[in-house]
């Protein structure tokens, strides 16, 4: 079996992808005893106190978010390079970089049984 070079880190970001986001919200706030620290159109952020990211997301037809399921996201250390290696292996890319300017850019892909993860860059912050 050929050696791989690490490419993702623990998880720092795992999603729920729901089809009634209000009462998901609610739902996930009780539970994991924390107040969303924000939302937008079609998601809600609750930030654990170690730092994790745990988000619900209202279902859309984007290829990320078309099913209800559960999501991971990987560190990565450099999303471009770790993107190309996974593409380079055959895993199957399903966005290109999101928010490629942004303190932590992003890119999703499918595992060989459609479910899907994400890639993410921490970037250093400058503030």
């Amino acid at each position: 079996m050929e050696q791989h070079e690490r490419l993702l880190g623990w998880p720092t970001w795992i999603g729920v992808v729901v089809d009634d986001l209000q009462a998901q919200r609610t739902f996930w706030g009780e539970m994991l005893g924390v107040p969303e620290d924000h939302a937008g159109a079609g998601f809600a952020h609750f930030i654990l106190p170690t730092g994790e990211i745990f988000e619900v997301i209202e279902r859309s037809e984007t290829p990320e978010y078309d099913g209800r399921r559960f999501q991971v996201g990987f560190e990565v250390a450099d999303i471009e390079v770790a993107r190309a290696e996974l593409i380079r292996r055959g895993v199957t890319a399903i966005s290109e970089i999101m928010e490629a300017s942004s303190p932590d850019p992003w890119a999703y892909f499918l595992d060989p049984e459609g479910n899907v993860f994400e890639i993410k860059q921490r970037k250093p912050r400058t503030d």
